[in-house]
């Protein structure tokens, strides 16, 4: 028996048993510190705030100005508790300066509103002073919001609408480290536009130096952030200024004005279309031309948004997104078996010829062309050639990468369950997918060929990575770690399997 692997067997769970009791008593109190921090209770009648809701969302207007001053989600709640508040695209935290709202209306028109009427899904405000009202209700589509200004006698003006930002992180997001925020931190924060000239452009806050103004009919403009966000939509039957602008009083200004509505200057009226919502692909695809492009996939989005539509038409089926990834895994898997088997035929010829490779080095130490040239011969006797295991894996990476993107990316995962994991967009409070990724690792690196004459001090370092990756991944979210878990699972089957077929699971 090894007593040295029986102690580090029984230090790692002992450690990690520490971690899973230090994990759930900090995870308690981030719950309720989260929950805290995402309550609002100043936004009240009494302070000049009317509410009004759906069967999806609850809006918080402020009638003086007429500004969507906060939003919350009916069916996406802050933490995955009974009773949790709503999570916000709108809002302003009671710890930091932060706020975020909409404002709409005329430009050189400043009205102080009072309500006229109001109901569960409407409100009516005006400024009789200067003949000028506001309705905002909800559209019959989900997360619409239909914001109309008016004029009785007409305005010079140019009708507008905006989001108004702060600096700093989106409302209710976790940030922690065993929360997830490595990923959520990760993800991209920023302006977008979406015209007839580009259809994706973006930039972040901080690099808005100067007004950004582009001309387009139809087209969107929106703050991009994670899971959640909005956006002022367009229609093909006007022509808008998108717009950008450089932080002013502390607040960055992005939206449209409208021009050319009608055949003066005078304007009576506008509906301005605002979606707050969830990113969700296939229904961001029915709003508006490449609203889709606001969830960030990366560099491979072109792979990733295909898989994502697959996955969804399998979760049809199966109705459980943590099934869906271990099946679409799979099939991607079964999918390139054909370049990985060649991969790893390259590999098994390598791993056959090992010995011989060591006795080469050592019979030649001194003579480094012979011992070159004697290497090549033997590779080329037994059809082994070192790149021939990398290139089929190269052909393959995009793909993998994509999915990751895409898994990382996808609100649908956020407090989905599998099992006894309750959120798959959090890192896994047991530590049991971290842990069999590092199993997997091992058995993977056992049936790897290592290369001749390898060094010691490497060697080494090649042992402990499964250790290193798998700390990693503790704060991976338990989505991404199900999908690198069974990834590496069925290619260790595969690879297993075609080694045995080339007779090569008993070299060394």
């Amino acid at each position: 028996m090894n007593l040295r692997g029986v102690y580090l067997a029984a230090i790692v769970f002992l450690s990690l048993a520490l971690l899973f009791e230090w994990n759930s008593e900090k995870k308690a109190e981030s719950v309720e510190k989260h929950l805290e921090s995402a309550s609002s209770s100043s936004m009240t009648p009494e302070n000049g705030f009317v509410s009004i809701e759906s069967d999806d969302m609850s809006l918080v207007i402020s009638i003086s100005n007429g500004s969507i001053v906060e939003s919350r989600f009916k069916n996406y709640g802050v933490e995955n508790v009974e009773g949790s508040l709503g999570y916000r695209v709108f809002g302003s935290s009671d710890t930091s300066s932060f706020s975020y709202y909409f404002k709409s209306g005329f430009t050189g028109v400043t009205p102080e509103f009072k309500l006229v009427n109001s109901g569960k899904g409407y409100v009516e405000l005006e400024d009789s002073s200067l003949g000028v009202s506001k309705r905002i209700s909800f559209l019959p589509n989900t997360y619409e919001v239909s914001v109309y200004d008016s004029s009785l006698d007409g305005v010079e003006g140019k009708a507008f609408a905006g989001l108004y930002r702060s600096e700093g992180k989106s409302l209710d997001l976790k940030r922690g480290a065993l929360e997830g925020g490595m990923m959520n931190n990760s993800s991209y924060e920023g302006v977008a536009i979406s015209s007839e000239s580009d259809p994706y452009s973006t930039v972040r806050l901080n690099k808005i130096d100067e007004p950004i103004e582009v001309l387009s009919r139809s087209g969107w403009v929106g703050f991009i952030q994670k899971y959640f966000f909005a956006a002022v939509l367009g229609s093909d039957d006007y022509i808008y200024n998108y717009y950008a602008l450089p932080k002013e009083s502390g607040m960055f200004r992005m939206g449209y004005t409208v021009e050319g509505s009608s055949t003066s200057n005078v304007v009576y009226g506008h509906e301005h279309r605002l979606f707050i919502g969830p990113k969700i692909r296939k229904d961001l695809m029915g709003r508006a031309d490449n609203l889709e492009l606001s969830i960030d996939m990366g560099w491979f989005w072109f792979l990733a948004q295909p898989m994502v539509l697959v996955m969804d038409l399998i979760n049809g089926y199966l109705n459980n997104w943590g099934l869906t990834i271990v099946v679409f895994t799979i099939f991607i898997k079964l999918l390139f078996w054909p370049v990985t088997a060649k991969s790893f035929r390259s590999m098994a010829a390598l791993r056959k010829i090992t010995p011989e490779l060591n006795e080469i080095k050592e019979r030649f130490k001194n003579d480094r062309q012979t011992q070159g040239t004697e290497t090549m011969r033997l590779m080329k006797k037994h059809g082994a050639n070192p790149l021939g295991g990398c290139l089929p894996l190269l052909i393959q990476m995009p793909f993998f990468i994509g999915f990751f993107f895409a898994l990382r990316e996808m609100v649908e995962l956020r407090h989905s369950s599998l099992g006894f994991w309750a959120d798959l967009s959090a890192p896994d409070p047991y530590f049991v997918l971290p842990a069999l990724f590092g199993l997997l690792m091992v058995l993977t690196q056992r049936l790897n060929p290592q290369p001749a004459g390898m060094d010691p001090t490497q060697a080494q370092v090649m042992k402990y990575m499964p250790v290193m990756f798998s700390v990693f991944f503790l704060f991976f979210p338990a989505a991404l770690c199900l999908y690198t878990v069974v990834n590496t699972g069925v290619q260790l089957g595969q690879q297993t399997y075609l080694y045995k077929q080339q007779g090569a699971l008993n070299s060394s």
